[in-house]
């Protein structure tokens, strides 16, 4: 009843972890941003350890032609052991005793407690029935116990489950991801999206706060852009925003942040710069957008430009999340001082002049 009831908790949790793995993939897929993954996987691989080389050895021999997966022995060091580019287990084999009677589950234990083989199978061969080892390894995280010892035919059978069940697992916590990630991201440009940018501006300026640094922020606008889309059509419209994106990512600097807020508007922020490196990447900004014409769908060119306006936080002082903000509308009033100017041109926020 002990072993039992252990198994029973085990398989709750197991369950209970994909379920909340679809809980969280369900909105993301009703709104198309989980995508669908293909169903073919090549060769797994499967890692053995026992508590002397031959005898993982020798359990490769029997399996190998049992399974389709790639078969490694590792020492108990080894499987802690970044192997530095080699694939990472998807199951592991453990033989209860290594060394110890407790050894292969201090070893599980500390699989899971390592972000690289956490989500790993775990398989523990036992050559004995103790109810309470077998009831603590199923507590521990194993997902199959093995009372028989090695035997190789029945371990192929569980071992193809574990890979298939782990496979299935993996392929659901990669579509949150991916749908997490593709929530930040504007799709046609592939910058952040606002989402991104404010609770990153926030952090930019809780960096500066505590060095004493202070930071620039930038709106980008595109002049004309809505004649762009009435006299060439969207399609045209759209290859400008991604050409523009582009140009822009490829002008900054590491660190520097580049979102798309708005249609045509863009929001940069420099961490840690000063009015006069602000200005030159500003104009700088302004200069390679307009350099060379942009391709249009179908034929013929384009050249456009952006108007930018720019402000830096006052150095010294304690800008919170809402000093921050302050910034960023600072950078859209002085756009507009921009863009009344005459366009294609850099107009700093009075406050930071």
């Amino acid at each position: 009843d002990q072993v039992m009831l252990a198994r029973l908790r085990n398989l709750l949790r197991a369950h209970e972890a994909v379920a909340e793995l679809g809980r969280r993939g369900a909105p993301l897929q009703a709104l198309g941003l989980a995508e669908g993954r293909a169903e073919f996987a090549g060769p797994g691989c499967v890692a053995l350890v026992a508590a002397r080389p031959e005898t993982a050895l020798r359990w490769r021999r029997e399996l190998a032609p049992l399974l389709p997966d790639r078969i490694v022995v590792r020492s108990r060091e080894q499987a802690l052991a970044d192997e530095g580019g080699d694939p990472l287990p998807d199951v592991f084999v453990i033989e209860a005793d290594l060394g110890g009677p407790t050894e292969g589950l201090r070893l599980m234990s500390e699989l899971r407690s390592r972000p690289a083989t956490r989500h790993a199978a775990i398989c523990i061969l036992r050559a004995d029935a103790a109810v309470e080892s077998a009831a603590m390894a199923y507590d521990l995280g194993a997902n199959d116990l093995m009372d028989t010892g090695f035997q190789p035919r029945e371990l192929a059978l569980r071992l193809r489950t574990l890979m298939r069940r782990k496979r299935a697992s993996d392929q659901a916590r990669a579509a949150v991801q991916d749908g997490l990630r593709l929530a930040v991201i504007d799709p046609l440009t592939g910058l952040y999206n606002r989402r991104f940018a404010l609770p990153r501006l926030a952090a930019i300026a809780d960096a500066a706060r505590a060095s004493g640094a202070g930071f620039a922020a930038m709106v980008v606008d595109l002049d004309r852009f809505k004649a762009v889309n009435d006299r060439w059509g969207h399609g045209a419209g759209d290859a400008v925003l991604v050409a523009v994106a582009r140009r822009l990512s490829d002008s900054l600097r590491a660190g520097d942040l580049l979102a798309r807020v708005g249609g045509e508007e863009f929001l940069v922020v420099l961490p840690d710069a000063d009015l006069a490196t602000a200005r030159t990447i500003a104009e700088r900004l302004c200069a390679v957008v307009q350099e060379r014409p942009i391709a249009l769908p179908g034929a013929g060119s384009l050249t456009v430009t952006v108007s930018i306006g720019l402000a830096i936080s006052n150095r010294g002082e304690a800008p919170q999340i809402e000093a921050a903000v302050e910034v960023v509308d600072r950078a859209d009033r002085a756009l507009l001082v921009a863009k009344a100017g005459g366009r294609n041109q850099v107009t700093i926020s009075q406050c930071a002049a």
